[in-house]
């Protein structure tokens, strides 16, 4: 079934002629387009949920528009979000490969025949120096993890995230 296209419910119909305000009739006629069901359709159903039916049959064409809509929604911004995520990883990514090469280059400098070998930093625990650069390296990437993790509880961040979830979808854009 076409989702732009009215939905046909599943009983017979019976002609009825009922009078409405231009008003009534427009935003009828927009709930109606909006959820993908014919003028009479809307009307009998909004007519029914007025009235607490409990026939959920006239409800399902709008409740499923409507459901469809906002997983598209939803959808759209974790898109939007992982996209930011992708686009800040590759940043970090080059950029810390841009300091590594700059480092062995600078060693490289310095040690032209064994940088290859001072480079490597073995992990047996007998030299006193390795033992110092990882436990230094250890402090580092435990000191960026508590940073990044900082960062995301930051009230800023997370209203970010919160936004993607609440705001209307134009406000979504970077900016």
């Amino acid at each position: 079934m076409n989702e732009t296209s009215p939905t046909r419910r599943p009983d017979k119909t019976y002609s009825k002629h009922i009078m409405l305000t231009a008003f009534g009739w427009e935003k009828i006629e927009a709930w109606a387009k909006v959820n993908g069901l014919n003028f009479s359709a809307a009307i009998e159903t909004l007519a029914l949920m007025g009235l607490d039916d409990e026939r959920s049959s006239y409800a399902i064409p709008a409740l499923r528009a409507t459901t469809l809509q906002g997983i598209r929604l939803s959808f759209n911004r974790i898109a939007r979000l992982l996209s930011d995520i992708a686009i800040e990883t590759a940043v970090s990514r080059t950029m810390s490969e841009g300091i590594m090469l700059q480092l062995i280059r600078e060693l490289a400098s310095e040690h032209p025949d064994d940088f290859v070998a001072m480079v490597r930093i073995p992990r047996d625990g007998r030299n006193q120096l390795h033992q110092r650069i990882r436990s230094l390296h250890d402090d580092i990437k435990n000191n960026a993890e508590q940073d990044a993790i900082r960062r995301i509880k930051q009230k800023k961040s997370v209203t970010l995230v919160q936004a993607l979830f609440d705001g209307p979808e134009e406000e979504q854009m970077h900016g």
